[in-house]
């Protein structure tokens, strides 16, 4: 069964400081994602991977087509036409987006930032830190770090939080830019191997990365854009 289902998406910028120049950023753009699978999502910069990565967040509103997200609830939703209250309960649930920075209010603990998107939903927040503890050991963070403020931490560091932060409630669809693009090769394996563990749980993922490595072992296929187009079929590589 597909989650989500992307029909001749367009995305169309108009540039008001360029004299109204329209710019268009995606193309007819075609693929589902199914339950539980990962894709990789490939390609140059500037070939348009975050803006359709950010039009199935809905961030970016397309211009054409449509995105069908099916909801827990057995719901189909088309996060092109759905409204802003639809979207973010979706954002709050089941759906969970990754950027490549850590965008966090400033003076909160590491483990607060983590443990935030699980205490949402859980309503617990004791349940909700003792899951952060437990992702940020995994993921190697030094305990004396876990009450200090993110926005003092290395990139490296600043990753894995926001790596943790992404997966800590178990979204049914993960939205990740280059999750490992920052870490060392023991910390990618980590990161991997936590995503995976979500995909065994019936995540599905659409990834971003530059890195072969990581793809060669996370994705079960991938999605190759230029210039806003589909440029390949959609190949299983493991």
């Amino acid at each position: 069964m597909n989650i989500v289902e992307v029909n001749q998406l367009s995305k169309t910028f108009e540039l008001h400081i360029l004299h109204d120049k329209m710019i268009t950023a995606l193309h007819d753009i075609e693929f589902s994602i199914a339950e539980g699978e990962i894709i990789g999502l490939t390609g140059k910069s500037g070939s348009g991977k975050s803006s359709l990565m950010k039009c199935l967040y809905r961030t970016y509103l397309a211009t054409g087509g449509e995105i069908l997200y099916a909801s827990s609830e057995g719901k189909t939703v088309d996060l092109v036409k759905a409204t802003d209250h639809e979207v973010i309960a979706l954002r709050r649930s089941e759906i969970r987006y990754c950027s490549q920075f850590l965008s966090v209010i400033p003076r909160v603990s590491a483990i607060d930032v983590v443990a935030d998107p699980l205490a949402r939903t859980e309503k617990n927040r004791d349940l909700a830190r003792a899951r952060a503890k437990d992702l940020l050991e995994v993921l190697g963070l030094p305990t004396a770090l876990w009450d200090a403020f993110p926005v003092t931490f290395s990139g490296g560091e600043q990753q894995r939080i926001n790596v943790a932060r992404a997966i800590i409630a178990r979204p049914r669809l993960l939205l990740i830019d280059e999750p490992t693009a920052s870490l060392d090769t023991r910390t990618k394996d980590v990161v991997i191997g936590l995503i995976r563990d979500l995909k065994q749980e019936g995540t599905s993922v659409l990834c971003i990365s530059h890195d072969d490595y990581t793809l060669e072992r996370l994705a079960d296929r991938r999605l190759h854009l230029q210039s806003g187009r589909i440029t390949n079929p959609i190949t299983e590589i493991i």
